[in-house]
C-alpha cells in the first residue's frame, strides 16, 4: 500500500479529533447539547469539512471530488450531530454521563463519524 494513502487516512482522523475536541467552541457545544440552535452546529461541521478539505487538498484530489467530499462531511457530521442532540433532549438518560446509555450514544457518534470519514479516504483513494 503506498505510503501516501495511510498518511491520509491518518491526517482525516487526527483532522476529525481536531475538529471535535480542540476546535470546539463552548456556544457549539451547548448547540450540540439541545440541539436548538442550528447555526453552531452547522459552523462546527463547517469546521470539519475545512480540515478535512484541507488534507483532501494536500493528497491532491481534483476540485469537483474535493468540493464533493466536503459537502458530505459537513451534511453527515451536521445530521449526526442533531440526531444525536435530539435523541439526548427526548431520552434524558442519554445526555447523563453518569449512565452507560450515554456512553453507548457517544460511541455510536463517534462510530459514525468514523465510518464517515472510511468512506471518505476510500473515495478519496479510489478517484
Amino acid at each position: 500500500m503506498d505510503c501516501n494513502i495511510v498518511l491520509l487516512l491518518i491526517a482525516l482522523f487526527v483532522s476529525h479529533y481536531m475538529a471535535d475536541f480542540c476546535l470546539t467552541m463552548p456556544m457549539m457545544i451547548r448547540a450540540k447539547a439541545d440541539g436548538k440552535k442550528l447555526w453552531p452546529i452547522l459552523l462546527h461541521a463547517s469546521i470539519h469539512a475545512a480540515l478535512m478539505g484541507c488534507c483532501l487538498w494536500i493528497y491532491g484530489l481534483d476540485v469537483q471530488m474535493l468540493c464533493i467530499l466536503m459537502a458530505f462531511e459537513l451534511i453527515s457530521h451536521f445530521l449526526i450531530d442533531i440526531l444525536k442532540a435530539k435523541l439526548s433532549v427526548k431520552y434524558p438518560r442519554l445526555a447523563d454521563t453518569h449512565q452507560k446509555s450515554y456512553w453507548m450514544l457517544y460511541g455510536l457518534d463517534q462510530l459514525l463519524h468514523q465510518l464517515v470519514v472510511i468512506a471518505i479516504w476510500y473515495m478519496a483513494v479510489t478517484q
